[in-house]
């Protein structure tokens, strides 16, 4: 190994000296002597293969963005939604992408301080065994950039998308009191994150080595021990805050008597049942994690066995992960079912004026009224997908109302009206059905040719000699002749 590459014994900390924290995230070590070890033993192949790996971390660690696993998730919502970051929905799926993704990129930058050359001492209960020497321990500067700047991004990007049914249900039951209850269980679910970055910044960089230059393992023992308990509290707090948002949104929303739909069809149409799946799975596994953790702290805590490996952190983080998925899935369900009914809009549409002959009955303009006026009272851009599912539905019921063998069997249509606050649903569609099929009667006698026989629309009679009034007549006339006669 060239002699000007050595390391200098200034850049180590032996011997239990003190030293400033920026002396330690600037320190190459605890024990020189490893180093000197170690470099003797490395040839010209090991050394040139040691700065191609600082050139592949540095390389990666930019490709981290692109092979996050939610980013072709969310260019593909981006992309759906046409890169409008005027939405909050959009802004918060944007902020949740920079910050995990930047913690990523650092995490990754942090293996190029791999090296550190400390002590290893081999316990046996209480009693020391042997010292030997370690390159790979834990670097200062590495703990405060990987534990403790990616915690904050981490962290603070989950709790951004955390957010997400807390808007959505904010959006659809914004005058219902129970949603106390979700922002409730949302800031306990946020705090136990919050708690994570605040452990995480009490160990700090320049504490993690005893007087012995070796890794204080009894300090990182009670740090993980703590580590693993806020984990569980966090997957707990999550579990319980998509009970609260489904429930909230059940109640407010929907009646089971009038939204008798199988699960996979509810799934594709309700944003609450697409965010129950993450409860879900929590309830599934918390049995398992919650297990382990506690089996982890009995050992370290009651039988003194600190080397026991209780590592279930890849079946934690599937649980954790289901939750920033959903969000996802629920904008393209949104928007696909917001196309779907523009289609059916259209077509129904087209239906209807074949049917009435390209007139539109006046009729329909009050209940098309009454509908945007109810649903623009969710005005905000979070729910701007679901007001247009719901200014859709009511489209295509205007446009089939038309029709006099309609019949009002769409359990959505009866979802929405539920949701306007119309009582009696069936009553509703009856009583309008009816009088469109007066009404239509009336319009094709009022449309009849003038003739000879028939000089004026106005004086056709039945043949009881009673007048047929035309639309705009008599208000007073009595619905039974109209039965009696047709």
């Amino acid at each position: 190994m060239d002699k000007s590459s050595y390391l200098s014994k200034s850049d180590f900390i032996e011997n239990g000296a003190k030293a400033g924290y920026f002396q330690w995230l600037s320190s190459k070590g605890t024990n020189y002597t490893c180093y000197e070890q170690y470099a003797s033993g490395l040839s010209k192949i090991d050394i040139y293969n040691n700065k191609i790996e600082d050139i592949r971390i540095v390389i990666y660690a930019l490709q981290r963005p692109f092979t996050f696993m939610y980013f072709f998730w969310t260019i593909l919502v981006f992309v759906i939604h046409k890169f409008n970051f005027r939405k909050p929905i959009m802004r918060l799926i944007l902020y949740h992408f920079l910050l995990r993704s930047l913690g990523n990129v650092i995490d990754k930058l942090g293996e190029l301080f791999r090296f550190y050359y400390t002590n290893e001492i081999l316990y046996e209960g209480d009693v020391i065994l042997k010292s030997r020497c370690k390159t790979n321990e834990m670097h200062p500067l590495k703990w405060l950039l990987t534990r403790q700047v990616c915690s904050i991004l981490w962290y603070v990007g989950e709790i951004i998308g955390d957010w997400y049914p807390l808007l959505r249900t904010h959006a659809v039951v914004r005058n219902n009191k129970s949603i106390w209850i979700v922002y409730i269980t949302c800031a306990i679910f946020n705090f136990s994150k919050v708690a994570l970055i605040i452990l995480h910044l009490s160990l700090s960089a320049g504490r993690l080595y005893n007087k012995d230059g070796a890794l204080d393992n009894k300090k990182m023992d009670v740090f993980y021990s703590n580590y693993f308990i806020i984990q569980l509290v966090i997957i707990y707090t999550s579990f319980f805050y998509d009970v609260a948002v489904y429930i909230v949104l059940k109640r407010a929303m929907f009646h089971k008597d009038q939204y008798r739909m199988g699960f996979l069809k509810k799934f594709k149409s309700l944003s609450e049942y697409r965010m129950l799946i993450s409860a879900f799975v929590s309830a599934i596994f918390l049995p398992i994690i919650s297990f382990t953790y506690i089996a982890k702290y009995y050992f370290e805590n009651h039988e003194n066995m600190h080397g026991l490996n209780f590592d279930f952190d890849e079946t934690r983080k599937m649980v954790t992960s289901v939750q920033y998925y959903m969000i996802f899935i629920d904008q393209i369900l949104l928007t696909r079912y917001r196309n779907e009914s523009s289609v059916t809009n259209s077509n129904s549409n087209s239906r209807s004026n074949n049917y009435s002959g390209g007139n539109n009955s006046s009729y329909n303009k009050p209940y098309l009224s009454l509908s945007k006026q109810q649903i623009s009272t969710t005005t905000s851009d979070t729910l701007r997908n679901d007001t247009m599912e719901i200014e859709n539905t009511f489209n295509i019921g205007n446009t089939n109302m038309n029709n006099p063998n309609y019949t009002n069997n769409n359990p959505k249509s009866n979802y929405y009206l539920n949701l306007m606050g119309n009582g009696n649903t069936n009553n509703y569609n009856y009583n309008y059905n009816y009088n469109n099929i007066n009404n239509n009667k009336r319009r094709r006698r009022s449309q009849l040719p003038i003739s000879k026989e028939t000089p004026y629309r106005s004086t056709l009679r039945d043949p009881r000699g009673k007048a047929e009034p035309t639309i705009g007549g008599n208000s007073n006339y009595n619905n039974n002749n109209i039965n009696n006669k047709y």
